[in-house]
């Protein structure tokens, strides 16, 4: 009786399997030292092939978008709300770096209490030790720093206003 191919590969499947990885082994060493040799020329061949198959991969990426658009929208969903916090993290540290070590929250300027907490962080780096010394602070300088967003700062023709609003929150405190 016959056997059929298929059948030959499911009982001998282990032996298939010994016999590849032996291969493999044996001839690792040969392509490596292939690889070495012929370093530039592979280099020329992967270009030239890209070049020759640049907008046929970009017809075909531009397919695949288009077809599985939902399934990517879906991941993005799904992504999102398995590394919420991570990326909520990473949002932190980028308004951090970006704001010479200030993290400023969105919505950071709806609070009196926030507000506070911004300018008492922000006093060292501007030298205040007074409010007074308030008066000397232009609003490019609080720009600068990233934590008044600037049509706030049009709203306010001068930081005499913030000074007030300052000794305010300081008297009430």
């Amino acid at each position: 009786m016959k056997i059929s191919n298929q059948e030959y590969r499911i009982r001998n499947k282990e032996k298939m399997k010994d016999y590849f990885r032996e291969y493999e082994i044996q001839n690792k060493e040969k392509r490596k030292e292939y690889s070495i040799k012929n370093n530039d020329k592979l280099k020329e061949y992967r270009r030239e092939y890209y070049l020759q198959h640049k907008e046929k991969k970009k017809q075909s990426s531009r397919e695949y978008k288009i077809l599985n658009k939902d399934k990517q929208k879906e991941y993005d969903q799904n992504y999102y709300l398995l590394n919420r916090e991570k990326i909520k993290h990473l949002y932190v540290q980028k308004n951090i770096e970006r704001n010479n070590g200030i993290y400023v929250p969105s919505n950071s300027w709806t609070s009196d209490e926030s507000i506070r907490q911004y300018f008492d962080v922000i006093s060292p780096l501007l030298h205040i030790s007074d409010l007074s010394d308030w008066y000397r602070i232009s609003r490019d300088q609080i720009v600068d720093l990233k934590g008044i967003k600037i049509s706030f700062l049009l709203l306010i023709p001068s930081l005499s206003i913030i000074f007030q609003f300052l000794s305010i929150l300081s008297d009430s405190k």
